[in-house]
């Protein structure tokens, strides 16, 4: 298994981390402020006898979109934005547009989080307009940050070892930011739909929107940064390059099929979408177990350092105390990396779960609303949890706020996660389930606050 570079080794003429940490700093605020907060307002509001209308299905809308292409988004998007050009060996295109594009993602989200819901209460014209431009500014955004990184690729390398660096997991990547450019065009007709039903998106609209999102962009980023990115900050030994192509092709497959299972429903789209299921959940099996695999084996050196390596016990104990000292500085950011791929096992397991029962019986035994969040709340926030705190005090080089927060930030994404998927599983058996679900949303914003206020200084 051959080692490949994980950054390009010339640091002089790529953009800084002060240039892309605004889009961390508008993630977490984002997130903090708007995504989990309307979480905690709509699992707690079931509880409180307050009657449900239209008004709750439009927070849930608006707070599906935020939490995908504001907090998870935007902090992907900061961190791709700073650590790909560097893996590619070329500095980023365009790197004047990063405040207008921030500026303008943020802009968009803050429309949608105003204009949606109070379009629904009120009726007005004017809240109408603003959803639409909601949807313009997104439509720009997003395909702009496409092309600067598309640009970026097509620039001539330092050399050809960061050349095939890149490469390892260029499927993943130029499909994942296809797929994040293709959502901000169908949010555009989305929010032009919306109109037509009184400020709510149709169904296939939404779904199809959260599914690009989700699972078009944001879990196959995770996945082709964690190839890159893990050897690196967690020391654990690099993803064969063919696997990850292999992987990429056959989860874009499954990304494929789900999108025409939405926009074509019927009796052959329900065996589309069972493909799909089938095909994302095997992918995500054979990534997450492998993935454990090499954490597994963290503590064990490579047999080809140690054969080349004077005096191998010497060397073993330096590395442990090299980590001793890494959790001592940035705390158990390995166990919410891990505990993150488990979450992804569980969605991966009910999603071939769900595929294989579509495909024999015609039916959904796992709500898709408990994969999703087992993805979204589970392998991704958690992901970028556990990676944002070893990763960002390096690319700043400062310190984050206290390592014991990151215990906490361990705890309470856990917490949040299984509060958030359990009751949507085990609702049958257990009948406090919804008093469970409804501390999933505060549980979800205490980790954020805790995120933020850990990150912060590093920021």
């Amino acid at each position: 298994m051959r080692s490949l570079p994980l950054t390009s080794p010339d640091d002089q003429n790529h953009v800084s981390f002060a240039r892309t940490a605004p889009y961390l700093r508008a993630a977490l605020l984002l997130g903090s402020g708007g995504g989990f907060a309307l979480a905690s307002i709509l699992t707690l509001t079931p509880l409180s006898g307050i009657p449900l209308g239209t008004w709750w299905a439009a927070l849930v809308q608006t707070h599906g979109h935020l939490q995908l292409f504001g907090w998870a988004g935007l902090f992907v998007v900061g961190v791709a934005l700073y650590f790909l050009p560097r893996l590619r060996g070329a500095p980023l295109a365009w790197p004047a547009l990063l405040p207008w594009v921030l500026g303008v993602l943020i802009s968009s989200l803050i429309l949608r989080f105003l204009s949606q819901p109070l379009l629904v209460v009120t009726g007005w014209f004017l809240w109408a307009l603003l959803l639409v431009l909601s949807g313009v500014l997104e439509a720009l955004a997003l395909p702009a940050i496409l092309l600067m990184l598309v640009h970026t690729t097509l620039r001539r390398s330092v050399s050809t070892s960061t050349l095939e660096g890149i490469h390892s997991i260029a499927p993943f990547i130029l499909s994942a930011f296809v797929g994040l450019a293709l959502a901000g065009i169908l949010n555009l007709f989305n929010c032009m739909t919306a109109l037509a039903s009184n400020g709510l998106v149709p169904a296939m609209g939404d779904e199809a929107n959260i599914t690009l999102g989700l699972f078009g962009f944001l879990v196959p980023v995770a996945l082709a940064m964690s190839t890159r990115m893990l050897p690196l900050y967690a020391r654990i030994q690099p993803f064969p390059t063919q696997l990850v192509r292999v992987l990429a092709l056959a989860y874009f497959a499954g990304v494929i099929c789900w999108l025409l299972g939405i926009f074509f429903p019927g009796l052959p789209a329900a065996s589309l979408s069972a493909l799909a299921f089938l095909f994302i959940g095997m992918v995500m099996l054979i990534f997450t177990g492998y993935f454990l695999h090499l954490m597994r084996h963290r503590t064990q050196l490579p047999p080809q350092i140690t054969a080349l390596a004077p005096d191998p016990g010497t060397l073993a104990e330096r590395t442990r105390l090299h980590r001793r000292e890494e959790q001592r500085k940035y705390g158990p950011y390995v166990a919410l990396i891990g505990s993150a791929y488990l979450w992804g096992v569980l969605g991966a397991l009910l999603l071939i779960l769900d595929g294989l029962t579509s495909l024999l019986f015609g039916t959904l035994p796992i709500t898709l609303d408990a994969i999703r969040h087992s993805f979204a709340v589970g392998f991704i926030t958690l992901l970028i949890c556990g990676i944002a705190s070893r990763l960002v005090p390096g690319f700043s080089r400062k310190a984050i706020r206290s390592p014991r927060l990151v215990i906490a930030i361990l705890l309470l994404g856990n917490l949040a996660a299984l509060l958030r998927v359990g009751p949507l599983l085990f609702a049958a058996l257990f009948p406090g389930a919804p008093f469970f679900f409804a501390l999933s949303g505060p549980t979800g914003l205490a980790l954020v606050l805790c995120l933020t206020v850990n990150l912060w200084p590093a920021l």
